[in-house]
Formats: structure tokens, sequence, C-alpha cells
């Protein structure tokens, strides 16, 4: 582990014990109610979403050289094939003859290669085009300019990460992610993980909502009173900006009990780390494992999240499988105390009763993600302009 960040967690967190305070900026900020329920807005917030990494699934789902899956994310359909030298390479999986799907939804373990069910043009792993039928018919066919559109993509954190918009100005992922990722793969079980558990569900709330609740720990004692609230002290958490990124730490209720020292100091025991990667990406880090969770707009008041547990190794036992049973539903309970949370107030938004949603200094992050949500979705249009000049 890296003993400055962890020796840094442990000043930070005696401090905040000492004066009874979390992190705060400002004098409170609000947000307007019409950012959670314009439908225009969404649409814009889902191309913006497709410009920045995904991560669409785990790597230990494509294990092997010749493994492939084909999946659907944020309206995109993807195919992702594990090439011979050990490389993903992640595609539109859509054929560039006549727009058919390649490949239909579903995952193998010896790719050779993907034939078009329209008209048999055949594509290999690596996406380049192998044979068209009839091949006399395109005289002006670029073989070498026809194969699968191929999308940016890395695997970080045992997750498979892409951007799924092919005009995306993020080329390089690895700097996106940057800083922030390299302390969640420092620590132990969380370089290269196995993805357990997934699964995909609704929630009828704007996807903002659901993020929102994760940058500030004031509700923990209220919405989580018949699960893990016990466990945290009264709204201390403590906040570090990563550009677009940051980390969070909620100080759990043994550190003063206990009150650990610097020396050998593991965040991990005495609080919760989430590591939350702009816009919509967020992993909670346990003491031995992490929950990935990222979220899909649907439209403004329906989200679609996702969900992947990351654990050390495949469970082999039926002891291990109930163990990580135990940990996965009390992480889905706890997340839909939330949610239940996050659809009663979209419910409440058309209401009129609040023109903007209010947040206090030690709520500041949430208004901040917004803040820079808006300058990103202002960029997104000017480069929009810039290219429809031209």
């Amino acid at each position: 582990m890296n003993t400055h960040f962890a020796g840094e967690l442990h000043h930070r967190a005696t401090l905040a014990m000492q004066t009874g305070l979390a992190d705060a900026d400002g004098q409170g900020e609000q947000v307007p109610v019409s950012q959670y329920t314009s439908d225009e807005q969404t649409a814009q917030e889902l191309r913006l979403l497709r410009q920045f990494p995904q991560p669409v699934a785990g790597s230990s789902s494509i294990p092997s050289p010749g493994a492939w899956l084909s999946l659907t994310q944020f309206g995109i359909p993807l195919l992702l094939v594990r090439q011979t030298d050990g490389a993903i390479h992640a595609f539109i999986n859509v054929c560039r003859h006549r727009g058919a799907r390649v490949v239909p939804e579903g995952s193998g373990t010896e790719a050779r290669a993907f034939t078009c069910p329209y008209h048999a043009w055949t594509y290999q792993p690596d996406g380049c085009l192998r044979g068209v039928p009839d091949s006399f018919g395109f005289p002006c066919l670029k073989k070498e300019d026809s194969g699968l559109k191929r999308l940016t993509a890395v695997e970080r954190g045992g997750v498979i990460w892409v951007v799924l918009d092919p005009a995306s100005p993020i080329s390089d992922i690895d700097a996106h992610l940057g800083p922030l990722m390299e302390n969640l793969e420092s620590l132990d079980g969380l370089h290269s993980p196995v993805s357990y558990a997934q699964r995909s569900y609704d929630v009828n709330a704007n996807w903002k909502l659901l993020i929102d609740g994760i940058f500030e720990a004031y509700h923990f004692k209220v919405a989580h009173r018949q699960t893990i609230a016990h466990m945290f002290m009264n709204n201390l958490q403590l906040v570090d900006d990563f550009d677009l990124n940051r980390r969070l730490y909620l100080i759990k209720s043994r550190f003063p009990k206990e009150q650990p020292e610097a020396n050998d100091f593991d965040p991990r025991k005495y609080g919760n780390l989430t590591y939350y990667f702009f816009p919509n990406t967020i992993v909670l880090v346990q003491p031995d494992h992490g929950q990935l969770s990222y979220v899909e707009p649907l439209s403004a008041s329906r989200t679609r999240v996702h969900e992947l547990t990351l654990i050390p190794t495949e469970p082999t036992t039926e002891k291990a499988t109930a163990y990580w049973n135990a940990n996965v539903d009390l992480y889905r309970r706890t997340l839909a105390e939330d949610y239940a949370l996050a659809e009663s107030i979209q419910a409440g938004l058309a209401s009129g009763a609040n023109e903007h949603l209010s947040f206090g200094t030690f709520e500041y992050s949430a208004p901040r993600f917004h803040a820079q949500l808006r300058q990103q979705l202002d960029s997104l249009q000017s480069r929009a302009a810039k290219t429809a000049a031209t």
C-alpha cells in the first residue's frame, strides 16, 4: 500500500474526529430542479457519457485468447475480443456493408471469424474484413478500410474500459483514469480482481440523483439506519479531487474506539473508500474486495444501474461462495435504500415544491460535480458546432 496515502488519510481522519467536522467548502449551493427533469439535457448527457471511458465488462469474463463478448452498452452494440497477444480489442458490432449487427449478444471462447447474418461479410478476430461473397460486385471496396470500427479500450483494475464514441477526443483512457486508478490498483486484491455477481437493473430516477448520493455522508445515519449506519461516524467524510475524478473516505465507528496509530494504518479497516471516475462510475472499496457500479441514463426519469463485484479470486468452495454472496447482498440492500429515496425525490420534482435542490457546505462535492458536468456539456456542444461549421 502507498504509505503516504495511508498516512495522509490517518492524519485527516484524526483531525476530523477531533473537530467533529467533515471536509466542507463554500456557503452551500443549489442545483436547479430542471437539471434532473429535462429530456433534452439527458440526451446531451448520454452523448457525453459515450465520449468518456465506460467499464463495460470484467476482464475475467473474457479470460483467454479467442474469447469474445457481444453486448449493448449505452445504446451501442459492442464486440469485445481477446487477441492472441492477450490484448482486448473493442469494436462497434455493426457490419460495414449494410449496418446489420454482426454477432448476436452472447459470448464464446474460440473466435476464428465473425460472419454477418445479412450478406455473410466475414471479419477476423482482429476486426479486419476477411471475405465478401461475390466481391466482384464491389469494385471500389478497400478491404483495409472496411474492417469493424474499432474503439479505444484498456484493461485497468480488472475491468475493460471502452470509449463508446469513435469521435471522442479521449484517445488515452489511462490518462483519464490517471493517478486515482493507480491508487485503486495499489490496494490488495484490486489490481487484477475477478468479476462476480454481475447484474443490471432499472431505477425510476435521474442518473445524477444516484451520483449525488455518493458525494455526502449526511444521509447515512437516517437513510441507512436499518443496515450500515451503526458502522460509521455521523457525517464525517473526507474528499480528495483528482481533476474530474475523486476519492472519498467515510470514517468508521471503530476508528475512535480503537484509536489506530499512523504506523501501518489500514484505511480499509477504519473507513470506506469510494473511487469516483467522472462522470458515472463508482468503486466502493471494502476490506477485502470492491463493488463497482456505473449508471446509464435511459431518460430524464429512468436510469439503468450496472454492477460488478470485484473479488481477489474465483470462489471454489460453498463457504467462499456463501461469504461473497453475503457481502453482495448487504451492498445491494444498502443501495436499495439509496435508490428508493432517489425515486421518491424524482417523483416529487415536478410538484413545484422546489425550484432548486439545496446542498450544505459538507455536501459541496455534489454541486461541484454538476458544475463540472455543465462545463463538459458546453465543451461537447462547442466541438459539435465547430464540426458542423467545417
